[in-house]
């Protein structure tokens, strides 16, 4: 019996010692995790996926979205009123014709590599807090050393205009250097904004058809506020403004002349953006111009 008691007891020591021996996440291994930063500080010029250019299909099919979006626009900011279900249908198709437009379109974004930037690491699969974080040299690469195998979370966080969000990457080490991925963090209020892209059309003191206002000006302004964008018509009849406000309602205008020299009035109209990143349809615009 003793000598059971013995050898049970050199058995319970030794499963110890090797439980104790087992290595957790964390630092006093071989592995490592690298990888790097970038940071997009605007969103950039808004950029045509298809070649949009004069009687091309991807015209066609463009101006067909913008005159279906503008006749639900007229009807959403019109004069008539509509009932609850009325209003949810037209907003329905007004963020169709949304997603129609951002396959039409897309945002160049303007990125340089994150110098400087914290990186953070998780040991394990715990979800709070962080264990460790190191800073991105001059080339935004980022390295964590002397881990052990293990699953581990790096994290790094965008900047965006309406709040900081995190970007997080699973990562498992195996032994030796591990790439943990690139990141691509938004910095500063210019990111993760809106567009819209519209057309306008002008016709002439002495024609007889709208044709694309080329050159034309068009104004853009936040509702409630006195501040006015503007930008050219292109050689398409397309007006784009990028970086405006999520779910914030705009004017957007040309003027237009009753007669020479008689002086100017605006043509308002009204449209919404939708959710960060995306490109809306804009309202279709006309004048008259000598």
């Amino acid at each position: 019996m003793r000598n059971t008691f013995v050898f049970l007891t050199s058995l319970s020591l030794l499963s110890g010692f090797f439980y104790s021996c087992e290595k957790q996440e964390g630092e006093g291994g071989d592995g490592s995790i690298v990888g790097r930063v970038y940071k997009i500080v605007d969103d950039g010029a808004i950029c045509s996926t298809s070649d949009i250019d004069s009687n091309s299909d991807a015209l066609k099919s463009l101006m067909t979205t913008i005159s279906e979006n503008n006749s639900v626009l007229n009807k959403l900011y019109g004069k008539k009123s509509y009932t609850s279900a009325q209003i949810d249908s037209l907003n329905a198709r007004r963020d169709h014709y949304t997603r129609v437009m951002n396959r039409s379109f897309h945002f160049e974004k303007d990125t340089i590599v994150g110098c400087d930037e914290d990186v953070y690491i998780i040991y394990g699969n715990h979800e709070y807090g962080y264990d460790d974080k190191v800073k991105t040299s001059y080339d935004g690469t980022y390295r964590f050393d002397y881990l052990n195998d293990g699953n581990y979370k790096i994290f790094a966080y965008n900047d965006n205009a309406d709040g900081r969000s995190g970007v997080v990457f699973d990562v498992k080490v195996d032994g030796g250097e591990v790439y943990g991925g690139d990141f691509y963090i938004n910095d500063g209020k210019n990111a993760n904004l809106c567009g819209v892209v519209g057309y306008m059309e002008a016709i002439a003191s002495k024609g007889y058809e709208y044709m694309p206002g080329v050159d034309q000006r068009v104004y853009l302004r936040e509702e409630n506020s006195l501040t006015i964008d503007d930008c050219r018509v292109n050689d398409n009849g397309l007006y784009v403004f990028p970086k405006l406000k999520p779910n914030t309602v705009y004017y957007v205008w040309s003027v237009t002349e009753d007669g020479k020299n008689e002086g100017v009035y605006a043509k308002m109209k009204k449209f919404k953006t939708g959710e960060a990143g995306s490109i809306v349809p804009g309202p279709i615009l006309q004048s008259e111009v000598f």
